[in-house]
């Protein structure tokens, strides 16, 4: 089934809000180097995280993309914050100032449970899930699998599988010249580099996630490479609303996959936002924080009205 004959077989379950992606009533300046916090998981793990925000507004989850950091919605969160909500942005096992156990595992199904595990800690249920590429997988499985921690999913950079996935494949076996995580003894600057390039609009963003990806142990990458894996056979039970943001040149994933992914989920509310000339990494390209920002606040009170909450 092509892409677009996909969207509009599915149409009447598509989640029309006419009013979304106002300017933001609130500017939040990036928070580069909050204060952290941590929590001693049931998994064993030492998990840390940032809260921001309101302790008494909806509850905002980011998770973020394998190596990467809390860096990744430091422009994004604080704009959510600023709009009265409760946000906690995680840094998964393996990455940040987490635990990192040298070999593993980093599997999503033990992602799935960290958060799991920290929720029930924080008191947070009914959250708004937003997750970026691998954090999209684990926000997956945590609707499919502990539905009373989410209200509603935000996937960034998501699909419905990774099996067979060309650029998953180079990644850990290599290509053109890569030797591949699986092979690598090390990542070379030139790799590094190349995997954390950004066009964004803070000049400082590109090293400082550069910075980060160059801490981790070839042995984290390896082991968060191979343990990315995805929910396809249970996103039927996800009943939330859900939002998905693309990036029009993402070259992890296609818009058949994101046709794949919409035509899986068994929501009946489903948000499908394109945003043309970016890649993967949509919400920190260029200067586009305070629109995906935008976008997740509006479509979290779309979805908290719709649900009578």
């Amino acid at each position: 089934m092509k892409y677009n004959t996909a969207l509009r077989a599915l149409a009447p379950l598509l989640f029309a809000l006419v009013a979304l992606g106002g300017a933001m009533s609130a500017y939040a300046a990036p928070a580069y180097d909050p204060e952290f916090k941590y929590a001693e998981l049931d998994t064993g793990i030492k998990l840390a995280y940032v809260e921001l925000g309101n302790s008494g507004g909806h509850p905002v989850v980011f998770l973020h993309g394998v190596t990467d950091s809390y860096l990744s919605f430091s422009q994004v969160a604080p704009l959510v914050a600023a709009e009265g909500n409760r946000v906690i942005v995680v840094e998964l096992r393996g990455h940040g100032h987490s635990d990192k156990p040298k070999d593993g595992p980093y599997t999503v199904d033990l992602h799935v449970s960290d958060i799991a595990s920290l929720l029930s800690k924080l008191g947070i249920k009914n959250a708004n899930i937003t997750g970026h590429s691998l954090g999209s997988f684990i926000a997956q499985g945590l609707a499919a699998r502990h539905p009373e921690y989410v209200s509603s999913l935000t996937l960034i950079g998501s699909a419905a599988a990774v099996k067979g996935n060309e650029t998953l494949a180079w990644l850990l076996d290599g290509g053109d010249g890569f030797e591949g995580v699986n092979n690598a003894a090390a990542l070379s600057d030139e790799f590094l580099t190349d995997w954390t390039a950004s066009t964004n609009y803070d000049e400082s963003f590109a090293p400082r996630t550069y910075e980060h990806a160059k801490s981790l142990p070839i042995e984290v990458w390896r082991n968060a490479v191979n343990g990315i894996s995805a929910f396809t056979d249970e996103l039927g039970k996800i009943q939330v609303p859900v939002q998905i943001i693309y990036g029009g040149d993402d070259a992890f994933f296609s818009r058949d996959d994101q046709a794949d992914l919409i035509k899986r989920l068994g929501s009946k509310y489903i948000l499908f936002q394109t945003k043309p000339g970016v890649g993967h990494n949509t919400h920190w390209e260029g200067h586009l924080d305070s629109e995906i920002a935008s976008d997740i606040v509006s479509f979290i009170r779309a979805a908290n009205e719709a649900q009578g909450k």
